[in-house]
């Protein structure tokens, strides 16, 4: 049996942790059903459900909010409060997470031990992260905008571009994939050294996510087709289900619940996986 199998055998009797995480992803499903889901379905009526009418879409829409310094002051004002929450929560789940796996015993209030501790740190990492998150993802939309102008051209009827296509269309898929996976293995690994060192947070994570980054990827690589998969049944369902009469109760039990159910054992597995990882190479140097 494998080190994640045992840990997660194991987890299963700890159901603060398990509680822990669930608030998490009910949270997170609770803004995906309230403002993810109708964003993407508004941007698919106003594209004509073309993916690359979608994309050109959202593009002109971000940049169209950037170009508004009240916007941009709003922008920033969101990702303050959502860092603090991410302070709030994610200080007091990953202390206990990390200790877990640590193999210390359980400590009472270990959860606001956990804030108390942790709580200014996480909130300036995850400032930092969402800031840099939100970056990250424009400039990945402007990169991807070339490959978009000629692919949509080739759809257009301009065969003769058949091979420019392909060229800019698995160059900027490769840019992408590195590009994105690199960058939140790097977010990821930030968090654990705060939990096990006293400063150089980002140098140390990126030190260890330096060491085991193959392993990495193809862990990520697992957690994104599994997460993509089921976050596409949902959008589905999303898109079919009706919002009104006795029906409503299933759209509501599926997209909120199942949903729920499934990201909180996504969440914890991932994190179980960073964190693993994180300690694995916290004890080599340490030895």
């Amino acid at each position: 049996m494998s080190s994640m199998a045992v840990n997660i055998k194991k987890l299963a009797k700890r159901r603060d942790i398990i509680i822990a995480f669930g608030v998490v992803a009910f949270l997170y499903c609770f803004i995906e059903y309230n403002l993810i889901f109708p964003v993407i379905l508004g941007i698919s009526f106003i594209g004509g459900g073309n993916f690359l009418d979608n994309t050109i879409h959202i593009i002109q829409l971000i940049l169209g909010l950037f170009s508004n310094v009240r916007y941009i002051l709003y922008g920033i004002g969101a990702i303050v409060v959502m860092a603090l929450l991410c302070g709030l929560i994610l200080s007091g789940c990953l202390y206990k997470m990390n200790n877990f796996l640590s193999n210390r015993k359980k400590m009472k209030g270990e959860f606001l031990k956990g804030i108390q501790k942790h709580f200014l740190r996480v909130s300036v990492i995850s400032f930092e992260v969402i800031l840099f998150s939100v970056l990250f993802a424009i400039f990945m939309l402007i990169v991807s905008v070339p490959a978009i102008a000629v692919t949509r051209s080739f759809l257009g009827g301009k065969t003769e571009l058949l091979a420019l296509t392909i060229l800019f269309d698995v160059i900027t898929l490769m840019v992408l994939f590195f590009g994105f996976m690199f960058f939140r293995i790097y977010m990821a690994f930030w968090y654990p050294a705060v939990f096990n060192f006293k400063d150089s947070f980002f140098s140390i994570g990126k030190y260890a996510a330096d060491t085991y980054f193959w392993k990495i990827v193809v862990m990520f690589l697992k957690f994104d087709i599994a997460f993509i998969l089921f976050e596409f049944l949902m959008i589905y369902l999303n898109s079919v289900l009706p919002v009104s009469g006795a029906v409503v109760f299933l759209r509501v039990l599926l997209l909120l619940f199942v949903n729920w159910a499934v990201k909180t054992l996504l969440f914890i597995v991932i994190t179980m996986a960073v964190f693993s990882a994180f300690l694995k190479f916290k004890k080599k140097i340490t030895e």
